[in-house]
């Protein structure tokens, strides 16, 4: 499958797919190797995770969207989308099976950020202003502070509220906190 390299996102289309919730890996693993079957090996199967903590400060990873995978191709021909429906597991194309598009818009900027943090979104650093709101300094929430909807600051997890796929879609993303430097202005939540 591809790896996403410089240069790699502007000559690429991505689609959405809605897969059955927590099947989201097994489906990824069936659709990779049917499509490399089948001599299909210029679209990458994309499923976002994150890492977060436990309470006793152990790392894990979950999906980072459940139930969405996403394919990032040059183009998708009918043998291919055939290939993807008939996967186990699939569900639709996000917006609809008979009008398949590619993300475009605020859609396609939030997955494209998402992607130069890799595949496995890690810890973003942050710390609390003067007025309790958070600042993200580095990592994947960087540029999502206006779109914060919750702070667990016991769990150091941030629940990210975005308009997406025409839906308004929640996830979580875990932070470490840091000691803002002195001549650090805080941001202003975008």
């Amino acid at each position: 499958m591809l790896s996403c390299s410089p240069g790699f996102f502007g000559t690429m289309k991505y689609y959405c797919l809605m897969v059955k919730t927590r099947e989201e890996e097994k489906f990824k693993k069936l659709l990779e190797k049917r499509l490399l079957h089948a001599g299909k090996k210029d679209i990458d199967i994309i499923f976002f995770k994150k890492k977060l903590r436990t309470s006793k400060n152990v790392e894990y990873e979950s999906a980072l969207f459940k139930s969405y995978v996403f394919l990032a191709t040059k183009s998708l021909d009918l043998d291919s989308i055939w290939i993807v429906k008939r996967t186990e597991y699939f569900l639709r194309f996000l917006n609809s099976n008979r009008n398949i598009k590619p993300l475009y818009g605020q859609d396609l900027e939030y997955v494209e950020k998402l992607l130069t943090f890799g595949k496995t979104q890690g810890m973003s650093k942050a710390y609390f202003d003067e007025n309790m709101r958070i600042i993200v300094t580095e990592g994947p929430l960087k540029g999502f502070s206006g779109k914060i909807y919750k702070v667990n600051r016991r769990q150091q997890r941030v629940t990210v509220l975005l308009e997406m796929f025409h839906n308004s879609i929640k996830f979580d993303l875990g932070y470490d906190l840091v000691k803002p430097s002195s001549g650090q202005k805080p941001e202003e939540p975008s």
